[in-house]
């Protein structure tokens, strides 16, 4: 109730009758939108995605090996909320890895869970690019790379006004960050990406 009154509170400084029939259920429907962006724990997200998915242990022998192919699932897609501006931002996200020894390759499924527990709260697109390489780095091992191609509210209605632009952010993790072919050769394989950001 708090945050409907909020919102027919900020619809009558802009002027607006919050009455008005047209907006009557307006600030209702906005705090349900609203609340789908609030904070959850990844063990929650993905419950359901681990469940029947199981991964190799950590190598413990201090050394972790790679298969040498580059394992990858180009956009996923995600919906997210500028943090700054309360304004959604939206787009795909491009996961590439390699597979330490003692692991398996991540279904498609739980990539996508990946996506969507990050993106769906208050954001930036930075942060959540770099929060999907990292978790996925805890399940396949160290070497991942990520990219978040995405269409801001915010820069279309506010910034730079200019419709059908992009931002695109990276994360290098393991081998990724060091070795420029290997990155070269995951980021070729996106169709038409720019590369504005890494992180």
């Amino acid at each position: 109730p708090a945050m409907v009154t909020a919102v027919a509170s900020i619809l009558k400084s802009l002027g607006e009758d919050p009455t008005r029939k047209e907006l009557q259920g307006t600030p209702a429907r906005y705090t349900k939108w609203l609340m789908n962006f609030q904070c959850n724990t990844i063990e929650k997200a993905l419950k359901g995605s681990l469940g029947s998915w199981t991964n190799g242990g950590l190598n413990t022998n201090g050394v972790l090996g790679f298969d040498g192919k580059i394992h990858s699932e180009l956009n996923l897609p995600f919906l997210s909320q500028c943090e700054h501006h309360l304004l959604p931002f939206h787009g795909v996200v491009h996961i590439g890895y390699y597979i330490s020894k003692g692991f398996h390759p991540i279904e498609k499924r739980l990539l996508q869970s990946i996506v969507h527990f990050y993106g769906i709260k208050l954001q930036v697109q930075e942060r959540v690019t770099k929060q999907i390489a990292e978790t996925v780095s805890t399940l396949i091992g160290e070497n991942v790379i990520v990219v978040v191609e995405a269409s801001h509210t915010c820069m279309i209605s506010r910034g730079i006004e200019k419709f059908g632009s992009n931002t695109a952010t990276i994360a290098a993790l393991g081998c990724f960050s060091t070795d420029l072919a290997a990155r070269a050769v995951f980021l070729n394989s996106i169709p038409k990406a720019i590369y504005l950001s890494e992180y």
